[in-house]
């Protein structure tokens, strides 16, 4: 070795050197890859997260999931759209073969805080009993204010129920006296929601049940008390199975027995949606099951897939396979007369789609109306899942209230302020739209990326942990390769400082 201490090495010292070196790098990538491919990390991951995952939806005393059940991270806003009648004097004029002109007033938007109480734990805590009320309030960045002045000709809902006690040709003088010949009043729509009195009303009220009776209003009836009692199950793979139902607002009651297929609570939702195409949901405003149907896979954000159902009504009473509900007639409306009152008549009260979106052209023409505009962004129905855990992540339910109401033959007077019954004319019943609702539902962003982290773990944990080993792999072998040349080059820094020197000293 030179007395500088600069070493060098002949050509063939400097080659084993660099085959040692490319032996060490080929075995520690090898020891760093190959176990990323052939050991299925993915799956492992999968099995750490998933406990995690189910333990925030599980139903159990004093868990993050009952809490996070109880008090749902959502945001819940309705907007209301009554259905404005144009013509209103025609069709009473003339009700049999009038066109009904209809158009939708603005949006009445309200924010909607669910509230679950429970009641009771049974079976060893694998049953849950609870009541549901709800509070409805003005939505202050939605709600206009001016739009409390609005005014329209709306079908009077509650003449319309009233109407039935009577033959459909003609009713008795005593329905006329109490003000029953207008069955398009003028109004103020945010009084048909928020509530109003009327002499009709104040007839009917005393057969009324449940809360809030003083006043008639689609949100004054809903808003603040008890709406209904359900009991569910609990275990994790029949988690929101509905065993029973009470309304608060009817006498209405039912149970798991009276379905042949698992029905859910609608506020609940099972995990593990990779089996389950069809949810049968339970709609506690009508009383009435519908489905939720799997449509297809979608990424709502980078790393976290989404299943997309959409609502279907369908008549429960005739499938090809009773245990099937995928497998039963689709219909357009479906009947909800009994949520309303069990003195109605069957086929008086019925639940549609907004704008009777996906009815036939037919269906159309039959209701001889006119003003439905139905697409598919603004009148459908849509759940976006969570697959694992069964978490909404994302929805929008838009649903309509109609009502077969008999119109009996009005002239209005001359001075426009009373209606007089052409009494030599029958009645007819013409199905009439009262109003349509738009219910969306957010989780909140900060749940949304929780899960949307869990997911990227789980859905490309191998891909993640062998992209790390490569890195780590490039790494190691830059350090090999850079490190030793470095030293070299500081080696011969050294010595050509080294050599200046002694050229001064000797000359």
């Amino acid at each position: 070795m030179p007395s500088n201490g600069y070493q060098r090495y002949t050509p063939d010292e400097q080659r084993k050197r660099r085959i040692r070196r490319l032996i060490i790098e080929v075995i520690v990538c090898a020891v760093l890859i190959l176990p990323t491919i052939f050991v299925p990390v993915g799956s492992l991951l999968k099995d750490m997260i998933k406990p995690r995952i189910f333990g925030k939806v599980t139903l159990q005393p004093d868990t993050e999931g009952l809490q996070s059940w109880l008090d749902p991270p959502v945001d819940t806003t309705r907007s209301y759209y009554l259905f404005n009648v144009t013509n209103a004097e025609n069709v009473t004029l003339h009700p049999s073969d009038t066109t009904i002109h209809v158009r939708d007033t603005p949006a009445y938007t309200y924010k909607i805080k669910t509230i679950k109480n429970i009641t009771q734990w049974s079976d060893n805590n694998t049953k849950l009993d609870y009541e549901v009320s709800r509070l409805i309030t003005r939505d202050p960045e939605r709600f206009k204010e001016s739009s409390l002045n609005d005014t329209g000709a709306f079908i009077d809902l509650v003449r319309a129920i009233f109407r039935t006690q009577f033959e459909k040709a003609k009713p008795a003088q005593s329905f006329f006296d109490l003000g029953g010949e207008n069955p398009f009043p003028e109004g103020k729509p945010i009084e048909l929601l928020e509530g109003y009195t009327s002499s009709l009303f104040d007839t009917v009220r005393e057969k009324m049940v449940g809360p809030n009776t003083d006043k008639s209003g689609f949100i004054y009836r809903q808003n603040g008390s008890r709406l209904y009692s359900v009991s569910i199950d609990t275990d994790l793979d029949k988690k929101g199975q509905m065993k029973s139902f009470s309304s608060d607002l009817v006498a209405f009651e039912t149970t798991s027995h009276d379905y042949s297929f698992p029905i859910y609570d609608s506020v609940t939702y099972p995990t593990m949606l990779f089996d389950k195409p069809v949810l049968n949901i339970f709609h506690s405003d009508f009383c009435s099951p519908v489905l939720l149907q799997y449509s297809k896979t979608v990424n709502l954000r980078f790393g976290l897939p989404a299943f997309e159902y959409r609502v279907k009504f369908i008549n429960v009473n005739n499938c090809s396979n009773p245990n099937d509900t995928s497998t039963c007639e689709e219909v357009q409306k479906l009947d909800v007369s009994k949520c309303i009152s069990t003195s109605l008549p069957e086929d008086t009260i019925f639940l549609s789609k907004a704008h009777f979106y996906g009815s036939k052209n037919e269906t159309i023409q039959e209701m001889n109306i006119e003003g439905f505009q139905p697409s598919a962004d603004a009148h459908d129905s849509v759940v976006y899942f969570e697959p694992y855990s069964g978490t909404p992540l994302k929805a929008s339910f838009r649903m309509q209230l109609n009502v077969a109401a008999s119109i009996d033959p009005a002239r209005k007077e001359e001075d426009g302020a009373k209606w007089t019954a052409i009494k030599k004319r029958k009645g007819v019943v013409r199905l009439i739209p009262v109003f349509w609702i738009d219910q969306d539902i957010k989780l909140y962003e900060s749940k949304v990326k929780d899960l949307q982290k869990a997911m990227i773990i789980m859905n490309n944990g191998q891909r993640i942990v062998i992209g790390l080993a490569i890195v780590l792999s490039i790494c190691f072998i830059l350090v090999m390769e850079l490190v030793p040349r470095l030293c070299n080059r500081n080696n011969r820094n050294k010595h050509s400082g080294y050599v200046k020197a002694d050229t001064l000293i000797y000359h």
